[in-house]
Order: structure tokens, then sequence, then C-alpha cells
């Protein structure tokens, strides 16, 4: 059984890896929001109006520089979130820029998002609670309560969309994503090809992972840990094949949420 502290820091440090991870790719990426790029600003105004909003302010060189400082202060914040050894009021601290900046940027930024976005929103609002809060307070373990809970909910929800979709049912939807010019992966496309039941088998076994995985918050450890590990191979290879790599941190960060939710469940 994990204590608040650990799983709140084991949890900080695996969302904070992948705020890193992400940060650094759209710090890289930047140019294209200049006035030469694919995503300028001027262009993406208009977009906006299209849609009934303004981001008129965030237009043009002193927009960029602007992104590039949140960008950079989000960097720092992540990195600190990682290092040990600090006042749980600093994690928090840490926490809520990164968050604040993170629905900054999903507002002004509506490209490329997913459900880790989502869900790492949820990491962060659960941990800064769970930072904020002083070790004496009974409700100190209601964020990562909130995060266990987000967790499981999200994977029964994927389950329960794909078993709904036809194509997952009759095992062509891996076949289907792995042959996209934005998703694909050509020698794992080649394989299913070749075999294609395993695609029939893997999806299967996709979906009842994720529909039985709730279980998780009351599983004793011989069911719990396999769980677990599915769920890391699950997003491990999802990162690896198809290049979502922002879910294997978001989701594999909720983990220590569920451990620790688990071991209090199982003791009463």
């Amino acid at each position: 059984m994990l204590t608040i502290e650990t799983a709140a820091r084991l949890t900080a440090v695996i969302v904070g890896i992948g705020i890193l991870q992400g940060s650094l790719q759209l710090l890289l990426s930047l140019k294209e929001f200049g006035s030469s790029g694919l995503f300028d600003w001027n262009s993406r105004q208009i977009t906006a109006r299209s849609h009934g909003a303004s981001r008129g302010w965030m237009v043009g060189r002193t927009g960029l520089v602007w992104l590039r400082l949140i960008v950079v202060a989000r960097i720092v914040c992540s990195i600190a979130l990682i290092t040990p050894f600090q006042s749980n009021l600093l994690y928090a601290l840490y926490a809520t820029i990164i968050l604040l900046s993170s629905l900054f940027l999903s507002y002004q930024i509506r490209y490329g998002k997913d459900g880790s976005n989502q869900i790492s929103f949820i990491i962060l609002a659960g941990l800064a609670f769970t930072f904020l809060l002083p070790t004496s307070s009974p409700f100190q373990a209601v964020g990562l309560y909130f995060i266990a809970a987000q967790a499981v909910f999200a994977y029964f929800a994927a389950g329960i969309s794909k078993i709904s979709n036809a194509q997952w049912r009759q095992g062509s939807a891996l076949q289907s994503i792995l042959n996209t010019a934005t998703y694909g992966h050509p020698t794992a496309m080649a394989v299913l090809r070749k075999r294609p039941w395993l695609g029939g088998f893997v999806g299967w076994a996709v979906i009842a992972v994720e529909i039985i995985f709730p279980l998780v918050l009351v599983a004793p450890p011989g069911v719990l840990v396999p769980l677990l590990f599915a769920g890391v191979m699950l997003h491990l290879a999802t990162a690896v094949l198809i290049g979502l790599d922002t879910f294997f941190w978001a989701f594999t960060a909720t983990f220590p949420a569920i451990i620790f939710v688990n071991g209090l469940l199982l003791v009463r």
C-alpha cells in the first residue's frame, strides 16, 4: 500500500516527465507559429473568428515571444516537479502553473490534442489539491481519489466505445488505424495483413482490458498487478506503433493513485 505522499510524488514524477517531453517538442516546433509557419497566428486568428472566437492579442512576433516564454516556464516547472526533496507547497505551485499554462495552450492551440491532454489536466488539478492541503487534513487524499476515479472511468468508457464499434468487433480497426498516414506503421500493418486473426485477437484483448480495468480499485494484488502491467503494455504499444507517446505518460501517471486507492479499499 502506498502512502499519500509516495503516491502523489510518483504521480508527479511520471506526469512531469510527460509534460517535459511534450513541452520540449512544442518548443522545437514554435517556428511553425511564426509569420511564415504552418500555424502562424494571423491565419489562426481568421480561423478563430470563423468559429465565433478571437485570439487577436496572440498574433505576430510579440505573441510568439509570449508563447515561447510560457513553454519555457512549463519546462522549468516540469523539471522542478520531478525534482525530489522539496516542500509540498512548492509542488502545488509547480502543478498549478503547469495546469494554467496547459489550459491556456489548449485555448490558443486547437490542433493535435487528444485524450492525454484531458487526463493530464485532471492529474495536475488532483496533485495541486493534494500537495496544497496539510498532511493532517482528512481531505488530502481526495485529489488522489479524483485521479484514480477519472482514470478507471476513462478506460471503461474507451472499452465501451470500442465494443460499440463494428470495426473493433470484427477485428479490422487496428488495420484501419495502422494504415493511415498520421498513425500508420508499415511493418505492423504488413504483419496484420499476413495474419488477419492477430488484429482481431489484439483488438478484443484491448477491449477486455479496458472494460474490466475498473476492477483495479478493489482487486487483490494477484489481479491488480497484471491489470496494471496490461495497461502499461497497451500504452507502450500505442506509443511505439501509433506514435501517441503522450498517452503513455499521462495514463501511467494515474497508476500510483490507483494503487493508493486500492490499498485503502482492500483494508476496509
